[in-house]
């Protein structure tokens, strides 16, 4: 007969609406004939006991009684049996069902688990005949639980609720049923709650005990293996397979062998701490015994603080090979070795290492402590090279250099770049010449590369094909240790020395392309994230994309919330002083000035922070506050002197001299800078250039005016990376000219540069609403000469001077052109004048 379940009422949650559905293809086949049998396989909690209940109902409503085994065998009629629980039959019970199927008047629905399978259900499974209908329950797959949360909770079946629903239960219906029950009407992150934890804690306790020790050794960390869960449980193997099935048959194991989360924790929270410690102990022996995967246990007795050495031991070693790849990893791995009993001193290397590949300086230099002072300690050569790279960002080159010297000749490269860097060249030569030719890691020959390429570059006399060729060294050490860049750890990255090398030349494009790669790469780790991202920003700035160049920072900054390290520091409070003075914010530069200074007194000066002092020292000039730094500047002219005055390296700090004296309008003071740097021309492109704009500025002040000469000098600047230094050369030329033709040529000279500056800005901010378009403002034709020379850079005073008005007049002349072109700040009036300009021709 054909059963139609539409009147059936319905039964349990809403999964059985996909039971009914089983139930109704099985009861209506396609071919209009119904199965004279249906057996129905399926682990404990898959829904066969609401199959049967749908089954029942849709026979009931049909008018086809439903009976037991035993009243089945009595009625002489058509009935329906349905039976629960097949793998407990007794025999008996299985030989009446076998003449219940073979009389074919009765229909037949068994259900039963996939173990045990005595031989007589196996026997009854074949006497279902050939025309039966098997169905096998298990497990919902995620669209499933999607499904039924949707029709239990409608809006409320988040994505979030539905993964951690399949998380929990791992599709187990009968709890997928009970979680999503509990959590109707409940709102924030999703836990599982109390009341299914106690039904949980219900069903194992209805477990037989070997079984729920079987569950426990599974939950403890254990794999689904004959061998090592006869080893933990102590049983024989035969034992141990009955126990898997039968756990498999209680649906309380997914597909991998894991016992389903839920009862995992509900099963660890309620077995004693002990009990599961020492499982856990006997675990991590039998695993390792057989050279098989401990960690993840080993890792679970560490969490519990438990004492045990071949934890400790397995930590351990897993930490040291996780250095090479994965610090973070490393440094849990590591921590929780010492939590299991190894000793502190055998792993302070590996620790230090680890903390300071991921930012934690600090207890990298605690943990080097532990070891330095001991010379029979291991480990001791490792210390000494992490606490060396540590305090060279502190500022302590000299100390780092001697720590590198205990760390063996192995670190030569790094003995020799922290030598030379303090000037000590022919020391650093010897220290080179003194380990030999060899280079047996990535790590060892970058850092030899690096110690080679800076010693080339700092020869007196070395040519401009010979700081090519130091450029070079530096790029390939660059590239060399991107392999392993990520764990390297070194007392600079050869990135952030092939850029600087680069900066002091002119060559800004050259900067650009290694910088960018080494944090691609991300070379050095969270610790020189913030060198390589200033640095960037310092090559923005030169490039005159001021915007971009704060976005740099700002990035670094972000990269470091612990705080940046004394050097990186530094180069932040020079890069804000640098792009207030470009900006002409006189507020901002007294501003950043005090923080400045400060970060210089926290780092002595080295061949490395040159740059940086440039820039304080224009600054300081411009602020009359000059005298502070002279300490500071004797510091770098005892070393530029050590090292025989290297053109490449002093021409910058030259150039800078050259623009304080301007500024303070000493043509006396500007002369030696000169001097030197006309002496540095003959070997230095970049010495030849500003060589020749200090020659121009030295006319200037003196009242000479070659306008052709400027205009060369200006684009000589622009070419070596100093476009802002050439518009302001252009202009302060232009307030000296007297020829009309000179003057407006020399304004052109400098608002195209200015504007050339610009070229690759950050996004700016958009206007606020009813802000004025630029270039829609109508400003005056004594607003636009006032305009041409802000944008040049000269101050109210010098305006006033060239346009014969006073400085008052010209400040209110910038107060009215700010006020109609919407600007806020400085930098966004000197953009909008720019734009302005440009839009007038």
């Amino acid at each position: 007969m054909s059963v139609d379940l539409a009147a059936a009422p319905p039964v349990g949650p809403a999964w059985t609406g996909a039971l009914r559905a089983v139930a109704a293809r099985l009861l209506r086949p396609d071919d209009g004939g119904a199965p004279a049998a249906v057996a129905v396989q399926g682990p404990g909690g898959t829904g066969k006991s609401l199959l049967l209940a749908e089954l029942a109902a849709g026979f009931r409503a049909a008018g086809l009684p439903v009976a037991d085994v035993a009243s089945a065998a009595a009625e002489q009629a058509e009935v329906a049996v349905l039976v629960d629980d097949g793998q407990r039959l007794t025999p008996d019970a299985c030989r009446q069902l076998r003449e219940l199927v073979r009389s074919r008047r009765a229909r037949v629905v068994l259900a039963y688990r996939p173990w045990p399978h005595p031989p007589e259900l196996t026997a009854l499974v074949g006497d279902l005949g050939a025309d039966r209908q098997l169905v096998v329950l298990g497990h919902l797959a995620p669209d499933e639980v999607r499904r039924w949360a949707v029709a239990e909770l409608g809006p409320d079946a988040t994505d979030e609720l539905v993964s951690f629903v399949v998380r929990q239960t791992g599709g187990l219906p009968t709890l997928v049923d009970h979680l999503l029950r509990a959590l109707a009407g409940r709102t924030g992150r999703p836990v599982v709650p109390g009341e299914v934890v106690d039904r949980v804690h219900a069903d194992l306790a209805a477990l037989a005990d070997d079984e729920r020790a079987l569950l426990h050794a599974l939950a403890a960390g254990a794999p689904l293996d004959a061998e090592v869960l006869t080893d933990v449980l102590d049983v024989p193997p035969r034992e141990v397979a009955g126990l898997v099935a039968a756990a498999r048959a209680g649906g309380l194991l997914l597909g991998t062998g894991a016992v389903v989360p839920v009862v995992r924790d509900a099963l660890l929270a309620a077995t004693p701490a002990d009990v599961t410690r020492s499982t856990r102990r006997r675990l991590v022996g039998s695993l390792l015994d057989r050279g098989e995967d401990a960690l993840p246990v080993a890792r679970a007795l560490a969490a519990d603080r438990v004492r045990d050495p071949r934890a400790a031991a397995l930590l351990h070693e897993q930490g040291a090979v996780a250095l090479g790849e994965r610090p973070e990893l490393a440094a849990e791995l590591l921590a929780e070795a010492a939590v299991c009993g190894a000793p502190a001193r055998s792993l302070a290397a590996e620790r230090a290492t680890a903390a300071a590949l991921v930012g934690d300086l600090d207890g990298a230099l605690l943990e080097a402590d532990r070891v330095l002072d001991d010379d029979t300690a291991p480990g001791r050569a490792a210390a000494a090279a992490v606490a060396a790279a540590v305090l060279v960002r502190r500022g302590m080159l000299a100390h780092g250099a001697d720590l590198y010297r205990l760390a063996g000749p192995r670190r030569a490269g790094s003995t020799a770049l922290a030598l030379v860097g303090l000037g000590r060249a022919e020391e650093a030569a010897a220290v080179l010449a003194a380990s030999g030719g060899s280079a047996p890691t990535l790590l060892s020959g970058s850092e030899r590369l690096m110690a080679e390429g800076v010693l080339q570059s700092v020869r007196p006399g070395a040519s401009g094909t010979e700081v090519a060729a130091a450029l070079a060294a530096l790029t390939r050490a660059a590239t060399l240790l991107e392999p392993v860049g990520r764990t390297a750890l070194l007392l600079d990255t050869p990135a952030a020395l092939a850029a600087l090398l680069a900066l002091h030349t002119g060559e800004l494009a050259a900067a650009e392309q290694v910088l960018d790669r080494a944090l691609a790469a991300d070379v050095g780790g969270p610790p020189c994230r913030p060198r390589h991202l200033l640095l960037r920003a310092w090559t923005a700035m030169l490039h005159g994309a001021m915007p971009a160049a704060r976005q740099w920072a700002a990035r670094a900054q972000r990269e470091s919330p612990g705080g940046l390290e004394p050097r990186d520091e530094l180069y932040l409070r020079a890069l804000e002083v640098g792009l207030a003075r470009r900006d002409s914010d006189e507020a901002g530069l007294a501003a950043t000035w005090e923080s400045a200074r400060q970060a210089l007194l926290r780092h002595p000066i080295d061949l490395f922070t040159l740059l940086p002092l440039g820039e304080l020292l224009v600054a300081a000039q411009r602020l009359a506050d000059g005298d502070r730094l002279d300490p500071h500047l004797a510091e770098a002219r005892a070393l530029l002197h050590r090292l025989g005055e290297p053109p490449v390296w002093a021409a910058a700090l030259h150039w800078s001299g050259v623009q304080a004296a301007i500024l303070a309008d000493q043509p006396a003071a500007l002369a030696p800078h000169a001097t030197a740097l006309v002496a540095a021309a003959r070997t230095s492109h970049y010495a030849a250039t500003v060589a020749a704009a200090g020659r121009c500025w030295l006319r200037l002040l003196a009242g000479e005016v070659d306008a052709a000469a400027a205009v060369a000098a200006a684009h000589g600047l622009a070419a070596v990376g100093l476009a802002w230094d050439g518009s302001r050369l252009a202009g302060q030329a232009a307030v000296r000219a007297v020829e009309a033709r000179d003057r407006t040529d020399l304004l052109h000279c400098a608002r195209a540069l200015a504007a050339g500056d610009d070229a690759a800005p950050a996004p700016a901010a958009p206007a606020p609403a009813g802000t004025p378009a630029p270039g829609r403002t109508g400003i005056s034709q004594r607003e636009r000469e006032v305009a041409e020379l802000v944008v040049a850079g000269l101050t109210y005073r010098e305006i006033g001077s060239r346009l014969y008005i006073s400085a008052k007049t010209v400040e209110h002349h910038v107060s009215r052109m700010r006020h109609r072109l919407g600007a806020g700040t400085r930098s966004e009036l000197l953009a909008r004048l720019r734009a302005e300009l440009a839009d007038g021709g």
